[in-house]
């Protein structure tokens, strides 16, 4: 499936409880969906996502899946994919598992602020992961951290991309 001139939602318990109907008949064609953010702690689950992946079935929408990232190391990032996996127990997602990797908290910057490289090396751990998994890996990331930070082709030039830009 094709996203290119698709409109799709993110959806998470920051949502709370949506309705994926409404969302349906509002012209959204798919949902990206949290299912938790950092390493595999139950604590960490979205609690929406399981919610929210059976809504989206009922309805027909086509779903991924993204966590967001807190990993500062590629042994984080380990924990991160065994998260998602054990998330995704039993389901299959009809689009991309992404790692959503930005600072939008300044958890990383508290705690070191890993280098450029480390951030990529993280990044392709996960993403190699999940392909592995036998899911469609995607990277999530701001246009600026895109540019500055992730900015490695062999990373950009290997894995789709969902850009956040917001204006």
């Amino acid at each position: 499936m094709s996203l290119a001139d698709k409109k799709g939602v993110d959806l998470s318990s920051l949502n709370g409880d949506v309705s994926i109907e409404k969302i349906k008949q509002a012209g959204f064609d798919f949902a990206m969906l949290r299912c938790g953010y950092g390493s595999d702690y139950e604590v960490q689950d979205d609690t929406q996502f399981e919610n929210n992946v059976r809504k989206c079935e009922a309805a027909g929408v086509p779903w991924g899946a993204y966590l967001y990232s807190y990993a500062l190391s590629t042994e984080d990032a380990k924990s991160e994919v065994r998260h998602v996996l054990r998330m995704l127990k039993g389901k299959r997602p009809t689009l991309p598992v992404a790692i959503d990797m930005e600072d939008a908290d300044g958890y990383k910057a508290r705690n070191g602020n890993p280098s450029n490289a480390t951030l990529v090396a993280i990044c392709k751990t996960f993403l190699s992961e999940i392909k592995k998994a036998g899911y469609y890996p995607m990277l999530y990331s701001a246009l600026s951290w895109l540019n500055g930070k992730l900015n490695d082709p062999s990373l950009l030039d290997n894995y789709d991309i969902w850009v956040a830009q917001w204006n």
